[in-house]
This record gives C-alpha cells, sequence and structure tokens, in this order.
C-alpha cells in the first residue's frame, strides 16, 4: 500500500478517532468479502465501491473514504 495523506481523510471524517473506527469496519467488511469470493461463497456484505480493486482491503478502504463513497453519521456527541 501507498502512502495516503491523513489531512485529506480528515476533511471527510470530523475525528482521526471516527476516522479510525470506520476504515477498521470498512476494511474488515473487504476483507470478509475478499475471503469469501477467494472460497467461492456467497458473502452478506457491501461489494467494494470503486473501479481500482486491490487485494488490500485497507487500501480500498482508504480510497472509497477519499472518493466520498464511504461516510460516518455520528449516532451521539457524547455520553450522558
Amino acid at each position: 500500500m501507498g502512502f495516503f495523506n491523513i489531512d485529506e481523510l480528515l476533511n471527510r471524517i470530523d475525528s482521526k478517532y471516527s476516522l479510525c473506527l470506520l476504515l477498521a469496519k470498512r476494511a474488515r467488511q473487504l476483507g470478509f468479502y475478499f475471503t469469501a469470493k477467494k472460497n467461492m461463497e456467497r458473502a452478506n456484505v457491501v461489494p467494494p465501491l470503486i473501479e481500482d480493486i486491490t487485494e488490500d482491503p485497507l487500501e480500498v478502504a482508504v480510497k472509497e473514504i477519499k472518493e466520498g463513497k464511504v461516510s460516518f453519521i455520528r449516532v451521539k456527541d457524547g455520553i450522558k
């Protein structure tokens, strides 16, 4: 995976912690999708949303966020 500028991703997401959660969750989904595809199984996961697909789930997740295909919606602002 090549290097990427985190500032480009933070323009789309409100904090670096939300970005970390979004990257981890989406990469986990894509990893499950790629594994199921390799084993010729069905996967109940949204396939990659970009045209340039590699086998690295984290790289695909970064590109999806850069292109604005995946976003993060905060449900709560704080703990009450």
